[in-house]
């Protein structure tokens, strides 16, 4: 037994135990139900701690000589020569290293605490289905891309924290948070487009158009992936110009399943979960993103970069085709058939795909426990 499973069946259980004790409450007048917040807490303060004082995954060794790099007071952060792009990632870190530690593990800490606490806190109060929510969160390899792509992810958390304001209108909020993030990732303005569409009638003329530009690429892609080798060479990821042309390997078909699953579904009950849920169309719309940029990453992986915003969102939607697509008795048997299919993934990704399993065993000796 890793720390993976350990992780993954104690937040369940502790989100199960979360929601079977939740209550419904009025937040600005609305009904809605909050699973008990002691419980859930503690889930995340598992996922934050394993995040939190991991070693060597990934990027991990990568950001920790960054870190090291990076001054420790802001005067001297706005002199350093060598941090230019995605200066607001590097300011944050700047931050902690004045404020609360120079040590590149509290660093890693107190980062899982805004990315991941960001991610729960929105799963939290966007459906009641809390450890479901937090399981397909860890099967399906957000969580542990959150390990890797550090400031992708933090932006990602921000922004999908603050995806009600699409809703809402506020773009006089959004628009400037979409624009702080690229400061953390650049490839977060792509949001200051998606904030004009994502909210139209899911499986609308919008969706077609999204999905028939998805198609499109990904028949073209020996078109469009030096067209888009030329555009990303004059950015700051020009080191991805080479790649995007050659024919290098790219996400297996498998991951492809997995994320159509729910928009499939999606699809095919339109009828019933139109009016279901007030952001439903931003989910939709961002979940046939997520499965278009997973679709192009098997032409070659860098577009799967984009999956770190999209994904999160996927894990809603599918929550809402288990409520509301099947009626109380077949409700169950496919919230445990979804389960067991997911489960199977992780086991095929963490342990076969990707190796992961024994990585995390530095961690467990550097604290003397033998696991």
């Amino acid at each position: 037994m890793t720390v993976w499973w350990i992780t993954l069946f104690s937040t369940y259980f502790l989100c199960l135990f979360a929601r079977m004790s939740g209550k419904y409450k009025y937040v600005k007048g609305e009904r809605v139900f909050r699973s008990n917040a002691l419980f859930a807490g503690m889930a995340c303060a598992v996922l934050i701690f394993v995040s939190g004082f991991r070693q060597e995954i990934g990027d991990t060794y990568t950001y920790r000589n960054l870190f090291k790099k990076v001054p420790a007071n802001f005067i001297s952060f706005v002199k350093h020569p060598t941090i230019k792009d995605d200066s607001g990632f590097y300011a944050i870190v700047a931050f902690i290293k004045q404020f609360i530690s120079n040590d590149s593990q509290m660093v890693l800490l107190c980062l899982a605490i805004i990315t991941v606490g960001l991610i729960f806190l929105t799963y939290y109060k966007n459906t009641d289905m809390i450890e479901m929510a937090v399981f397909l969160f860890i099967t399906s390899g957000c969580y542990l891309v959150t390990m890797n792509g550090l400031r992708q992810y933090l932006a990602s958390a921000i922004l999908f924290f603050c995806f009600p304001m699409i809703h809402k209108r506020q773009w006089q909020f959004y628009l400037p948070i979409v624009l702080l993030c690229s400061r953390i990732h650049q490839s977060a303005l792509i949001f200051l487009i998606l904030y004009f569409i994502v909210d139209n009638p899911a499986w609308g003329n919008t969706t077609k158009w999204i999905v028939f530009i998805g198609v499109f690429l990904f028949v073209t892609y020996p078109i469009t992936g030096p067209m888009l080798a030329n555009i990303l060479g004059e950015t700051q990821y020009g080191n991805y110009k080479e790649a995007l042309i050659s024919n290098g390997a790219g996400a297996n078909m498998l991951r492809v399943l997995v994320m159509s699953v729910p928009v499939v579904l999606s699809y095919l009950g339109k009828d019933y979960l139109r009016g279901k849920e007030k952001y439903y169309n931003i989910i939709v719309n961002f979940s046939v993103i997520n499965l278009i940029a997973i679709l192009l990453a098997t032409k070659f992986w860098i577009y799967a970069r984009f999956n770190m915003y999209f994904s999160v969102y996927m894990v809603l939607l599918l929550i809402w085709c288990i409520r509301y697509l099947f009626d109380e008795k077949n409700e169950k048997l496919v919230y445990l058939m979804c389960m067991g299919c997911y489960t199977i993934y992780y086991f095929y990704e963490m342990h076969m795909s990707l190796g992961y399993g024994a990585e995390y065993h530095h961690f467990i000796q550097s604290i003397g426990i033998g696991l």
